[in-house]
């Protein structure tokens, strides 16, 4: 039986093709598993679970990189959707967020509402 490594699975992602949109969802314990993932396509960003919406072609590795930042050790990551290029991933992250801010009056607790670039 072959055992995969969290680097092991880093690497089978890259150079995907895919992108994921994703929502983290804050849980009340710390999850032991470095990578907590589910997949959900009917997710309801507006639950009250979610405190940020990303893209990722790599879900392995994001989940890790959310995970190593020591306060961040009860997030766990649910992907909600897919997108064949990085512009559709893009558009479909940036519409989740204005819809969860509609419907919520802000964006998610750890999404940043800003002009960076602009």
């Amino acid at each position: 039986m072959n055992r995969y490594s969290a680097n092991s699975n880093i690497k089978a992602c890259r150079f995907n093709d895919k992108g994921f949109i994703y929502r983290l969802i804050e849980l009340d314990h710390a999850i032991p598993d470095f990578n907590c993932m589910d997949v959900n396509w009917s997710a309801d960003i507006n639950d009250g679970d979610t405190c940020y919406i990303g893209m990722t072609s790599n879900p392995v590795r994001r989940a890790d990189a959310h995970r190593m930042i020591k306060a961040n050790k009860n997030l766990a990551m649910q992907i909600i959707d897919s997108a064949g290029c990085p512009d559709e991933a893009q558009y479909k992250e940036r519409k989740l967020i204005w819809e969860f801010k509609q419907k919520n009056g802000d964006v998610p607790k750890y999404n940043c509402s800003t002009w960076s670039g602009a």
